[in-house]
Protein backbone atom coordinates (compact mmCIF):
# COMPACT_ATOMS: atom_id res chain seq x y z
CA UNK A 1 0.00 0.00 0.00
CA UNK A 2 1.08 3.57 -0.30
CA UNK A 3 3.27 4.97 2.46
CA UNK A 4 1.93 8.40 3.45
CA UNK A 5 3.88 11.26 4.91
CA UNK A 6 2.71 13.29 7.90
CA UNK A 7 -0.96 14.12 7.58
CA UNK A 8 -1.84 17.66 6.54
CA UNK A 9 -4.70 19.27 4.72
CA UNK A 10 -3.08 18.32 1.43
CA UNK A 11 -6.22 16.58 0.26
CA UNK A 12 -8.10 19.86 0.70
CA UNK A 13 -5.69 22.10 -1.18
CA UNK A 14 -5.38 19.65 -4.06
CA UNK A 15 -9.10 19.56 -4.59
CA UNK A 16 -10.09 23.22 -4.16
CA UNK A 17 -11.57 24.93 -7.16
CA UNK A 18 -13.68 28.00 -7.81
CA UNK A 19 -14.18 31.02 -5.64
CA UNK A 20 -15.35 29.17 -2.50
CA UNK A 21 -12.52 27.32 -0.70
CA UNK A 22 -13.65 24.21 1.08
CA UNK A 23 -12.28 21.64 3.53
CA UNK A 24 -12.00 18.12 2.15
CA UNK A 25 -11.22 14.68 3.49
CA UNK A 26 -9.12 12.87 0.89
CA UNK A 27 -9.68 9.12 0.78
CA UNK A 28 -7.32 6.70 -0.97
CA UNK A 29 -8.58 3.45 -2.49
CA UNK A 30 -7.17 0.42 -4.23
CA UNK A 31 -9.72 -0.43 -6.90
CA UNK A 32 -10.47 -2.78 -9.76
CA UNK A 33 -11.20 -0.54 -12.77
CA UNK A 34 -10.98 -0.94 -16.54
CA UNK A 35 -7.43 -1.50 -17.74
CA UNK A 36 -7.35 1.56 -20.01
CA UNK A 37 -6.71 4.92 -18.37
CA UNK A 38 -9.63 6.85 -19.94
CA UNK A 39 -12.17 4.21 -18.94
CA UNK A 40 -10.62 3.87 -15.48
CA UNK A 41 -10.83 7.63 -14.97
CA UNK A 42 -14.45 7.69 -16.09
CA UNK A 43 -15.35 4.92 -13.63
CA UNK A 44 -13.52 6.65 -10.78
CA UNK A 45 -15.22 9.96 -11.52
CA UNK A 46 -18.61 8.25 -11.65
CA UNK A 47 -17.89 6.74 -8.24
CA UNK A 48 -16.99 10.17 -6.85
CA UNK A 49 -20.21 11.60 -8.25
CA UNK A 50 -22.29 8.71 -6.94
CA UNK A 51 -20.91 9.14 -3.41
CA UNK A 52 -21.67 12.85 -3.33
CA UNK A 53 -24.20 14.50 -5.66
CA UNK A 54 -25.48 12.13 -8.24
CA UNK A 55 -26.19 8.75 -9.68
CA UNK A 56 -25.60 6.89 -12.93
CA UNK A 57 -27.86 9.15 -14.99
CA UNK A 58 -27.72 12.91 -15.53
CA UNK A 59 -30.32 14.65 -13.38
CA UNK A 60 -31.44 18.25 -13.69
CA UNK A 61 -31.19 19.41 -10.09
CA UNK A 62 -27.37 19.53 -9.85
CA UNK A 63 -26.10 23.11 -10.15
CA UNK A 64 -22.57 24.43 -10.64
CA UNK A 65 -22.68 25.83 -7.12
CA UNK A 66 -23.55 22.40 -5.75
CA UNK A 67 -20.68 20.82 -7.67
CA UNK A 68 -18.21 23.35 -6.24
CA UNK A 69 -19.37 23.06 -2.65
CA UNK A 70 -20.55 19.46 -2.36
CA UNK A 71 -19.27 17.38 -5.26
CA UNK A 72 -16.55 14.83 -4.56
CA UNK A 73 -13.52 15.06 -6.86
CA UNK A 74 -11.02 12.62 -8.23
CA UNK A 75 -7.67 14.19 -7.38
CA UNK A 76 -5.27 11.36 -8.25
CA UNK A 77 -5.31 8.18 -10.33
CA UNK A 78 -2.39 5.83 -10.95
CA UNK A 79 -1.82 2.19 -11.71
CA UNK A 80 -1.26 0.02 -8.65
CA UNK A 81 2.25 -1.31 -8.19
CA UNK A 82 3.80 -4.10 -6.13
CA UNK A 83 3.93 -1.91 -3.02
CA UNK A 84 0.16 -1.56 -3.14
CA UNK A 85 -0.55 -5.29 -3.05
CA UNK A 86 -0.65 -5.39 0.76
CA UNK A 87 -3.74 -3.20 0.67
CA UNK A 88 -5.67 -5.96 -1.08
CA UNK A 89 -5.70 -7.55 -4.52
CA UNK A 90 -2.91 -7.66 -7.06
CA UNK A 91 -1.15 -5.08 -9.19
CA UNK A 92 -0.91 -4.24 -12.87
CA UNK A 93 -3.63 -3.82 -15.49
CA UNK A 94 -7.05 -3.28 -13.97
CA UNK A 95 -5.70 -2.41 -10.50
CA UNK A 96 -5.64 1.30 -9.72
CA UNK A 97 -4.93 3.59 -6.79
CA UNK A 98 -7.32 6.52 -6.71
CA UNK A 99 -7.70 9.45 -4.36
CA UNK A 100 -11.02 11.20 -3.96
CA UNK A 101 -11.65 14.42 -2.03
CA UNK A 102 -14.98 14.51 -0.19
CA UNK A 103 -16.28 17.83 1.17
CA UNK A 104 -16.23 17.95 4.95
CA UNK A 105 -19.46 19.92 4.77
CA UNK A 106 -21.27 16.83 3.49
CA UNK A 107 -20.43 14.78 6.57
CA UNK A 108 -21.43 16.85 9.58
CA UNK A 109 -19.84 15.68 12.82
CA UNK A 110 -20.35 11.98 12.16
CA UNK A 111 -17.87 9.20 11.52
CA UNK A 112 -20.81 7.07 10.47
CA UNK A 113 -21.45 9.54 7.65
CA UNK A 114 -17.76 9.55 6.74
CA UNK A 115 -17.89 5.78 6.26
CA UNK A 116 -21.25 5.91 4.52
CA UNK A 117 -19.80 8.44 2.09
CA UNK A 118 -16.40 6.82 1.63
CA UNK A 119 -17.40 3.16 1.30
CA UNK A 120 -21.15 3.20 0.80
CA UNK A 121 -22.08 1.35 -2.36
CA UNK A 122 -24.56 3.16 -4.58
CA UNK A 123 -25.24 0.15 -6.83
CA UNK A 124 -25.42 2.31 -9.95
CA UNK A 125 -21.93 3.81 -9.60
CA UNK A 126 -20.12 1.43 -7.24
CA UNK A 127 -16.71 -0.05 -7.98
CA UNK A 128 -14.73 -2.91 -6.49
CA UNK A 129 -12.56 -0.93 -4.11
CA UNK A 130 -10.79 -1.10 -0.76
CA UNK A 131 -10.31 1.97 1.43
CA UNK A 132 -6.62 2.05 2.26
CA UNK A 133 -5.93 5.51 3.71
CA UNK A 134 -7.36 8.94 4.42
CA UNK A 135 -6.12 12.47 5.05
CA UNK A 136 -8.12 14.76 7.32
CA UNK A 137 -8.10 18.57 7.37
CA UNK A 138 -7.61 20.59 10.57
CA UNK A 139 -11.33 21.40 10.71
CA UNK A 140 -12.05 17.70 11.24
CA UNK A 141 -10.45 17.89 14.68
CA UNK A 142 -13.19 20.15 16.01
CA UNK A 143 -15.43 17.09 16.28
CA UNK A 144 -12.79 14.35 16.44
CA UNK A 145 -9.61 15.54 18.19
CA UNK A 146 -8.27 12.01 18.71
CA UNK A 147 -6.97 10.47 21.95
CA UNK A 148 -7.50 12.56 25.08
CA UNK A 149 -4.67 10.75 26.91
CA UNK A 150 -2.66 8.67 24.44
CA UNK A 151 0.66 7.09 25.36
CA UNK A 152 1.24 9.54 28.22
CA UNK A 153 -2.07 8.56 29.78
CA UNK A 154 -1.19 4.89 29.99
CA UNK A 155 2.18 5.73 31.47
CA UNK A 156 0.54 8.04 34.00
CA UNK A 157 -1.94 5.47 35.32
CA UNK A 158 0.69 2.71 35.55
CA UNK A 159 3.58 4.83 36.79
CA UNK A 160 5.85 3.23 34.19
CA UNK A 161 7.81 5.92 32.31
CA UNK A 162 10.01 4.12 29.84
CA UNK A 163 9.39 0.46 29.03
CA UNK A 164 6.72 -1.61 27.30
CA UNK A 165 3.68 -2.26 29.47
CA UNK A 166 2.40 -5.75 30.27
CA UNK A 167 -1.33 -6.45 30.21
CA UNK A 168 -3.11 -9.64 31.15
CA UNK A 169 -6.64 -10.37 29.99
CA UNK A 170 -8.44 -12.60 32.46
CA UNK A 171 -9.04 -16.17 31.31
CA UNK A 172 -11.46 -17.96 31.27
CA UNK A 173 -13.18 -15.34 29.17
CA UNK A 174 -16.61 -15.35 30.81
CA UNK A 175 -19.04 -17.43 32.87
CA UNK A 176 -17.96 -16.60 36.44
CA UNK A 177 -19.10 -14.11 39.11
CA UNK A 178 -17.00 -11.14 40.27
CA UNK A 179 -15.65 -12.86 43.37
CA UNK A 180 -14.20 -15.68 41.26
CA UNK A 181 -12.75 -13.26 38.73
CA UNK A 182 -11.18 -11.28 41.57
CA UNK A 183 -9.20 -14.37 42.50
CA UNK A 184 -7.94 -14.67 38.92
CA UNK A 185 -7.01 -10.98 38.95
CA UNK A 186 -5.11 -11.31 42.22
CA UNK A 187 -3.01 -14.18 40.87
CA UNK A 188 -2.14 -12.15 37.76
CA UNK A 189 -1.26 -9.14 39.89
CA UNK A 190 1.21 -11.29 41.82
CA UNK A 191 2.98 -11.76 38.51
CA UNK A 192 3.61 -7.99 38.45
CA UNK A 193 1.58 -7.19 35.37
CA UNK A 194 0.91 -3.50 34.82
CA UNK A 195 -2.66 -3.80 33.58
CA UNK A 196 -5.46 -6.34 33.93
CA UNK A 197 -8.48 -6.24 31.66
CA UNK A 198 -11.60 -8.22 30.99
CA UNK A 199 -11.82 -10.41 27.95
CA UNK A 200 -13.93 -8.83 25.21
CA UNK A 201 -16.56 -11.52 25.80
CA UNK A 202 -17.29 -10.22 29.31
CA UNK A 203 -18.89 -6.79 29.55
CA UNK A 204 -21.98 -6.17 31.70
CA UNK A 205 -23.98 -9.41 31.97
CA UNK A 206 -26.39 -10.08 34.81
CA UNK A 207 -23.95 -12.45 36.54
CA UNK A 208 -21.07 -9.93 36.51
CA UNK A 209 -22.19 -6.32 36.48
CA UNK A 210 -19.44 -3.86 35.61
CA UNK A 211 -19.54 -1.82 38.82
CA UNK A 212 -19.67 -4.88 41.09
CA UNK A 213 -16.89 -6.59 39.16
CA UNK A 214 -14.73 -3.49 39.19
CA UNK A 215 -15.00 -3.09 42.96
CA UNK A 216 -14.09 -6.74 43.50
CA UNK A 217 -11.14 -6.73 41.10
CA UNK A 218 -9.70 -3.43 42.31
CA UNK A 219 -9.91 -4.54 45.94
CA UNK A 220 -8.13 -7.79 45.08
CA UNK A 221 -5.31 -6.27 43.07
CA UNK A 222 -4.83 -3.43 45.55
CA UNK A 223 -4.42 -5.99 48.32
CA UNK A 224 -1.70 -7.68 46.28
CA UNK A 225 -0.03 -4.31 45.66
CA UNK A 226 0.09 -3.73 49.40
CA UNK A 227 2.08 -6.96 49.71
CA UNK A 228 4.37 -6.56 46.70
CA UNK A 229 4.75 -2.80 46.42
CA UNK A 230 3.91 -3.00 42.70
CA UNK A 231 0.71 -1.42 41.46
CA UNK A 232 -1.55 -3.05 38.88
CA UNK A 233 -4.41 -1.16 37.22
CA UNK A 234 -7.75 -2.55 36.08
CA UNK A 235 -9.28 -1.86 32.65
CA UNK A 236 -13.03 -2.52 32.69
CA UNK A 237 -14.89 -3.65 29.59
CA UNK A 238 -17.96 -1.44 29.28
CA UNK A 239 -19.42 -2.21 25.84
CA UNK A 240 -23.20 -2.02 25.95
CA UNK A 241 -26.02 -0.31 24.09
CA UNK A 242 -24.93 3.15 22.88
CA UNK A 243 -27.59 4.81 25.04
CA UNK A 244 -26.06 3.23 28.17
CA UNK A 245 -22.38 3.46 27.27
CA UNK A 246 -21.39 6.67 29.04
CA UNK A 247 -23.25 5.75 32.23
CA UNK A 248 -21.75 2.25 32.25
CA UNK A 249 -18.24 3.64 31.85
CA UNK A 250 -18.88 6.19 34.57
CA UNK A 251 -20.01 3.43 36.92
CA UNK A 252 -16.79 1.51 36.24
CA UNK A 253 -14.60 4.56 36.84
CA UNK A 254 -16.49 5.48 40.02
CA UNK A 255 -15.90 1.92 41.24
CA UNK A 256 -12.15 2.22 40.70
CA UNK A 257 -11.34 1.34 37.08
CA UNK A 258 -8.26 3.20 35.86
CA UNK A 259 -9.28 2.82 32.20
CA UNK A 260 -12.09 1.32 30.14
CA UNK A 261 -12.32 -0.91 27.07
CA UNK A 262 -14.91 -0.94 24.29
CA UNK A 263 -15.34 -2.79 20.99
CA UNK A 264 -15.96 0.13 18.60
CA UNK A 265 -16.13 -1.90 15.38
CA UNK A 266 -19.29 -3.52 16.72
CA UNK A 267 -20.42 -0.61 18.88
CA UNK A 268 -19.83 2.20 16.36
CA UNK A 269 -17.10 4.80 15.91
CA UNK A 270 -19.37 7.67 16.91
CA UNK A 271 -20.13 5.91 20.19
CA UNK A 272 -16.39 5.69 20.84
CA UNK A 273 -16.04 9.40 20.11
CA UNK A 274 -18.92 10.19 22.47
CA UNK A 275 -17.28 8.14 25.22
CA UNK A 276 -13.87 9.73 24.66
CA UNK A 277 -15.37 13.17 25.20
CA UNK A 278 -16.58 12.29 28.68
CA UNK A 279 -14.78 9.23 30.08
CA UNK A 280 -11.99 11.04 31.92
CA UNK A 281 -9.76 7.94 31.71
CA UNK A 282 -7.83 6.24 28.89
CA UNK A 283 -9.86 4.12 26.49
CA UNK A 284 -8.69 0.83 24.98
CA UNK A 285 -10.24 -0.08 21.62
CA UNK A 286 -10.55 -3.83 21.14
CA UNK A 287 -10.92 -4.68 17.45
CA UNK A 288 -13.47 -7.48 17.79
CA UNK A 289 -15.07 -7.89 14.38
CA UNK A 290 -12.10 -6.60 12.41
CA UNK A 291 -12.11 -9.54 9.99
CA UNK A 292 -15.58 -8.53 8.86
CA UNK A 293 -14.20 -5.07 8.06
CA UNK A 294 -10.80 -5.96 6.59
CA UNK A 295 -11.18 -9.53 5.37
CA UNK A 296 -12.20 -9.00 1.73
CA UNK A 297 -9.22 -8.46 -0.58
CA UNK A 298 -11.24 -6.26 -2.94
CA UNK A 299 -13.50 -4.55 -0.43
CA UNK A 300 -13.74 -3.15 3.06
CA UNK A 301 -11.07 -1.15 4.83
CA UNK A 302 -7.35 -1.81 5.34
CA UNK A 303 -5.96 -2.52 8.80
CA UNK A 304 -3.99 0.72 8.74
CA UNK A 305 -7.06 2.78 7.91
CA UNK A 306 -9.04 1.08 10.68
CA UNK A 307 -6.30 1.99 13.16
CA UNK A 308 -6.33 5.58 11.96
CA UNK A 309 -10.12 5.84 12.30
CA UNK A 310 -10.02 4.43 15.83
CA UNK A 311 -7.30 6.89 16.80
CA UNK A 312 -9.26 9.83 15.38
CA UNK A 313 -12.38 8.63 17.21
CA UNK A 314 -10.52 8.90 20.50
CA UNK A 315 -8.97 5.52 21.30
CA UNK A 316 -5.93 5.91 23.56
CA UNK A 317 -4.78 2.37 22.77
CA UNK A 318 -5.76 0.01 19.97
CA UNK A 319 -5.41 -3.76 19.87
CA UNK A 320 -3.62 -5.32 16.94
CA UNK A 321 -2.71 -8.89 16.16
CA UNK A 322 0.76 -9.76 14.88
CA UNK A 323 2.56 -11.88 12.29
CA UNK A 324 3.35 -14.21 15.22
CA UNK A 325 -0.29 -15.00 16.07
CA UNK A 326 -1.79 -18.47 15.48
CA UNK A 327 -3.68 -16.83 12.62
CA UNK A 328 -0.94 -14.45 11.46
CA UNK A 329 -1.61 -10.85 10.50
CA UNK A 330 0.40 -10.01 7.36
CA UNK A 331 3.52 -8.08 8.24
CA UNK A 332 2.61 -5.14 5.99
CA UNK A 333 -0.80 -4.79 7.68
CA UNK A 334 0.83 -5.04 11.11
CA UNK A 335 3.36 -2.33 10.35
CA UNK A 336 0.73 -0.11 8.73
CA UNK A 337 -1.32 -0.37 11.93
CA UNK A 338 1.65 0.61 14.10
CA UNK A 339 2.43 3.46 11.71
CA UNK A 340 -1.09 4.93 11.74
CA UNK A 341 -1.30 4.82 15.52
CA UNK A 342 1.91 6.78 16.00
CA UNK A 343 2.55 8.94 12.94
CA UNK A 344 2.12 12.74 13.05
CA UNK A 345 -1.39 13.83 12.10
CA UNK A 346 -2.58 17.29 11.09
CA UNK A 347 0.65 19.05 11.98
CA UNK A 348 1.19 16.99 15.12
CA UNK A 349 -2.08 18.09 16.74
CA UNK A 350 -3.36 14.54 17.33
CA UNK A 351 -1.82 12.50 20.15
CA UNK A 352 -0.42 9.07 19.28
CA UNK A 353 -2.42 6.05 20.41
CA UNK A 354 -0.54 3.21 22.05
CA UNK A 355 -0.60 -0.11 20.20
CA UNK A 356 -1.63 -3.10 22.27
CA UNK A 357 -0.21 -6.20 20.63
CA UNK A 358 -1.91 -9.49 21.41
CA UNK A 359 -3.26 -12.74 20.05
CA UNK A 360 -1.44 -15.89 21.16
CA UNK A 361 1.50 -13.90 22.53
CA UNK A 362 4.13 -15.71 24.58
CA UNK A 363 7.51 -14.73 26.00
CA UNK A 364 9.35 -15.76 22.84
CA UNK A 365 7.40 -13.17 20.80
CA UNK A 366 8.22 -10.15 22.96
CA UNK A 367 11.57 -9.25 21.38
CA UNK A 368 10.04 -9.08 17.91
CA UNK A 369 7.13 -6.97 19.20
CA UNK A 370 9.43 -4.45 20.83
CA UNK A 371 11.66 -4.41 17.77
CA UNK A 372 8.70 -3.45 15.58
CA UNK A 373 6.78 -1.17 17.96
CA UNK A 374 9.47 0.30 20.20
CA UNK A 375 9.01 0.79 23.92
CA UNK A 376 5.65 2.58 23.62
CA UNK A 377 3.62 -0.61 23.33
CA UNK A 378 1.32 -2.69 25.51
CA UNK A 379 2.18 -6.38 25.34
CA UNK A 380 -1.06 -8.30 25.89
CA UNK A 381 -0.84 -11.88 27.12
CA UNK A 382 -3.73 -14.08 28.18
CA UNK A 383 -3.18 -17.81 28.01
CA UNK A 384 0.60 -17.57 28.38
CA UNK A 385 0.03 -16.03 31.82
CA UNK A 386 -3.16 -17.74 33.00
CA UNK A 387 -2.08 -21.08 31.54
CA UNK A 388 1.54 -21.06 32.71
CA UNK A 389 2.45 -24.49 34.16
CA UNK A 390 3.59 -22.86 37.41
CA UNK A 391 0.55 -20.61 37.68
CA UNK A 392 -0.41 -17.08 36.59
CA UNK A 393 2.06 -15.36 38.89
CA UNK A 394 4.93 -17.27 37.27
CA UNK A 395 3.47 -16.56 33.85
CA UNK A 396 3.40 -12.85 34.56
CA UNK A 397 6.97 -12.82 35.80
CA UNK A 398 8.15 -14.72 32.72
CA UNK A 399 6.55 -12.11 30.48
CA UNK A 400 8.02 -9.28 32.58
CA UNK A 401 11.48 -10.83 32.24
CA UNK A 402 11.05 -11.05 28.47
CA UNK A 403 9.94 -7.41 28.30
CA UNK A 404 12.91 -6.29 30.40
CA UNK A 405 15.34 -8.15 28.14
CA UNK A 406 13.74 -6.80 24.97
CA UNK A 407 13.72 -3.27 26.37
CA UNK A 408 17.42 -3.48 27.25
CA UNK A 409 18.23 -4.71 23.75
CA UNK A 410 16.15 -1.92 22.24
CA UNK A 411 17.85 0.70 24.38
CA UNK A 412 21.23 -0.63 23.29
CA UNK A 413 20.23 -0.31 19.62
CA UNK A 414 18.89 3.20 20.18
CA UNK A 415 22.20 4.15 21.75
CA UNK A 416 24.15 2.86 18.78
CA UNK A 417 25.35 -0.27 20.52
CA UNK A 418 26.40 1.42 23.74
CA UNK A 419 25.14 0.76 27.23
CA UNK A 420 21.37 1.15 27.70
Amino acid sequence: MTTPTARTASGSSAAQAGPQPREDIAVTYLAALPAGEPAARAAAEAFALGQSLGTWKAIPGITDAMRLAHGARLVDLRRAGPDDESAGGGSGDGRWVLRIAFPLANLGDSLAMLLTTAIGNDPSTSIAMRLVDLDVPPAFLAAFPGPRFGVAGWRAITGVPDRPLLLNMIKPCTGFPPEVGAGFAAESARGEVDLIKDDELLADPSFSRVAERTRAYVAAIDAVAAETGRATRYVAHVTTRPSRLVDTARAAVDAGAAAVMVTPLTLGLDSLAELAASAGVPILAHVAGIEAVTGASEGGISHGAVALLLRLAGADAVLTSTPHAPRPLPDAAYRATLDRLGMPLVGGEVRPAMPMVGGGIAAEHVAAIVDAAGCDVIVAAGGSIQGHPDGPAAGGRAMRDAIAAANRAGATRRNGGGAP
